[in-house]
């Protein structure tokens, strides 16, 4: 609250309210929001408004309009209003959230246990387990990656919790910032699901590597170009192909 809004405050407030508005003052200049100057002129003013119904009581003050005691409550708050974190409302941050809640990191009977942004949370959570047997990132991590906020990814390691699904294990420091949290699976369904996962992965994956197509297919170039042929292949019917002394084949229908 400002200088301005206290003071019209305290020209709209009643008798009862100033005591609160006064210890808001008070509670202001301690936090350098309001020098000793405005604070003093502040003070001055409750206390005329304080007293100016023992000086005169015959005449009745003019009724001021009621405020609401929330919003004043809310106005004098000596600390900054909390920003509501965006992530979860931008387009790339929805499309990754879906993709890793629909990737299959959870059975789907546990999976129907959470939300959507609760099983990209836990999605990334049971990667990190599959990769290296725990997750030790730290929440804003997983938020990041699993495109939602703090506050959820924390929900969802909770209920997951309490539901016998995983384990935390906290690393706190004495005297010092603490570790992440240390996250394994509980649940032998998750377990083996994880470990059929991981494995599925190799199967039907070429073990090719690049370098070795390259050398399969300069190897084809010089067979051909030794057989005669011309470097785009054979044809059907060309004179060139085949045994010797074989007429070529003709075309068929």
């Amino acid at each position: 609250m400002t200088y301005a809004e206290m003071k019209e405050a305290i020209a709209r407030a009643l008798p009862a309210m100033l005591p609160a508005l006064r210890e808001q003052l008070y509670a202001l200049n301690a936090a350098e929001r309001i020098d000793d100057r405005e604070a003093g002129e502040l003070d001055d003013a409750i206390e005329a408004r304080r007293t100016a119904g023992r000086a005169s009581p015959t005449v009745a003050p003019l009724p001021a309009p009621a405020v609401p005691l929330g919003s004043v409550m809310e106005r004098a708050s000596i600390f900054p209003p909390r920003s509501r974190p965006r992530i979860s409302d931008r387009p790339a941050a929805k499309l990754r959230r879906r993709r890793v809640a629909y990737s299959g990191s959870i059975p789907p009977g546990l999976a129907e246990r959470f939300t959507v942004g609760e099983i990209a949370a836990l999605g990334i959570v049971a990667d990190e387990i599959a990769a290296k047997g725990r997750c030790d990132r730290s929440v804003a991590e997983i938020a990041q990656r699993a495109g939602v906020c703090t506050r959820l990814v924390q929900r969802a390691i909770k209920e997951a919790r309490l539901q016998g699904l995983i384990s935390v294990d906290e690393r706190k420091q004495r005297g010092a910032k603490h570790l992440t949290n240390v996250i394994r699976v509980l649940s032998r369904e998750w377990a083996a699901w994880l470990a059929r996962r991981s494995r599925s992965r190799w199967v039907g994956e070429s073990k090719v590597t690049p370098a070795d197509t390259n050398r399969f297919s300069s190897s084809l170039k010089e067979g051909a170009v030794a057989r005669g042929g011309v470097e785009r292949g054979f044809r059907r019917g060309d004179s060139r192909s085949g045994q010797p002394g074989r007429p070529a084949a003709g075309f068929r229908f």
